[in-house]
């Protein structure tokens, strides 16, 4: 059952391949929507849209209960080990619990919980008047999710890429290109229903083709549900912590500052995600790698892999870095307008912190990947609790220089300390270093 270097090597290349262009017209579309929701929101009506966009995705995370990483190691491990029945049945339960837990925590976003952050924390109106919006957009942002996780488990890339985001932001492009053209301007509450259309979209047609792949697999597997949720629990609590490490920054400063200036921040944060591109493209394809290789005791294979991979990820994110180190400003001021070429110093500072990510590797992938979520959990709570507390404390008098410090260091900690928890409890390093580039020519090359 142990695989073949050839066929780690198939996987990889054509793993990588579909998520490598895929993040790529991701990234080209995802920049032409922030492009023109630049134009055809007003800055208080972008910040108010990136604040809702933040609730939605926490809510979308809450939703899943910790099941995107659930389904991809219970499904990889499986069928890693010749359980195919076992697969269908973690299939089964898992969209089970996600579609119940999608449509309660989309409720209570609607109808409670956001509008009372919209009007108590936010004090935005206009966040409160699209909460309904907000709670049908969870629902499809979590089932989105959960079937590209699926199809992930599966060793299924291509779709995974293709109904992971990439249908859904090119569709969203289109739609904000149109709507420009015809109007020139719009409102929050049509810019929602049209990315809760996109969305829809890539979802019922995932649906579709993840319940033909799944009906193949033989039936009368077995799996204690207790089994999913020891699991997913820790997982949840990892993904809302690692949420907040991400986005707590944005909602400090809707909270204190202006939205004007929640914009500028938001615009900042959108173009740091770009030097992560890399590692997103390489983590695309490791987790279920990870998962089956643990299963199979392939611990020098498995560093192998994961320090290549880090490799491949840091040296183009060093580029992007150093671009947005010396170039940030006129970036900002093309793709945002010149009122965003203020976010500079805010940028410098959040794209150090990534670019530490990123050289760190899959660390955290690996962690929950071979059963050791609870740990992961600790490290993003106590990191979540730093980013929080340092950014209330400097926002105040530091602005968004002050909450971007909080953010970038705490994210260089969390990092350093989750490297030194795999090497302890998995037994491998997965950061990157020079000398795996002789690994790339035997695994991608030969």
């Amino acid at each position: 059952m142990i695989p073949q270097s050839s066929n780690l090597r198939q996987r990889l290349i054509s793993g990588s391949s579909w998520a490598f262009v895929g993040k790529i017209i991701a990234a080209v579309t995802g920049l032409a929507v922030s492009a023109l929701l630049a134009r055809l929101l007003t800055p208080k009506e972008m910040g108010a849209y990136f604040l809702t966009f933040s609730l939605v995705s926490v809510a979308a995370l809450v939703a899943q209960l910790g099941l995107n990483q659930t389904v991809v190691r219970l499904v990889a491990e499986s069928l890693g080990t010749g359980r195919p029945g076992r697969a269908r049945a973690a299939i089964r339960i898992v969209f089970r619990y996600g579609a119940g837990g999608a449509l309660v925590v989309a409720g209570l976003l609607a109808f409670g919980v956001g509008r009372w952050l919209a009007q108590h924390v936010f004090a935005s109106p206009l966040i409160a008047g699209v909460m309904g919006l907000a709670g049908v957009w969870v629902v499809i942002l979590a089932l989105r999710s959960l079937l590209a996780e699926t199809f992930r488990g599966f060793h299924d890339i291509r779709f995974a890429t293709i109904f992971g985001g990439l249908v859904t932001s090119v569709l969203s492009a289109g739609l904000f290109a149109g709507l420009w053209i015809m109007q020139g301007h719009s409102q929050l509450s049509e810019v929602l229903t049209l990315s809760i259309t996109a969305g829809g979209t890539s979802t019922i047609i995932g649906g579709v083709l993840l319940r033909w792949k799944v009906k193949y697999l033989e039936k009368g597997g077995t799996l204690k549900r207790g089994e999913i949720l020891s699991i997913a629990w820790p997982l949840l609590i990892t993904n809302l912590t690692l949420f907040v490490l991400t986005q707590a920054d944005l909602w400090i400063m809707g909270a204190f500052r202006p939205h004007e200036e929640v914009a500028i921040y938001g615009a900042a944060v959108k173009l740091v995600g770009h030097i992560a591109v890399p590692l997103i493209i390489v983590n695309s394809v490791l987790p279920p790698i990870i998962a089956e290789m643990h299963a199979q005791k392939e611990k020098k294979k498995l560093e192998k892999a994961l320090r290549t991979a880090a490799t491949l990820a840091g040296i183009p994110a060093l580029i992007v870095l150093l671009v947005l180190i010396f170039w940030g400003k006129p970036i900002l001021g093309l793709i945002y307008g010149n009122f965003y070429r203020e976010g500079a110093t805010v940028l410098i500072l959040l794209s150090l912190g990534q670019f530490v990510n990123v050289w760190v590797g899959s660390c955290g992938f690996t962690l929950m990947m071979t059963g050791h979520q609870a740990t992961m959990m600790a490290i993003t709570v106590a990191s979540g609790v730093l980013t929080v507390a340092g950014g209330i404390w400097l926002v105040r008098d530091y602005g968004a220089i002050g909450v971007a410090s909080a953010s970038g260091v705490t994210m260089i900690l969390q990092n350093i300390v989750m490297l030194w928890f795999v090497k302890k409890r998995v037994g491998v390093w997965t950061h990157a270093q020079l000398a795996s580039l002789s690994a790339v020519r035997q695994i991608f090359l030969r």
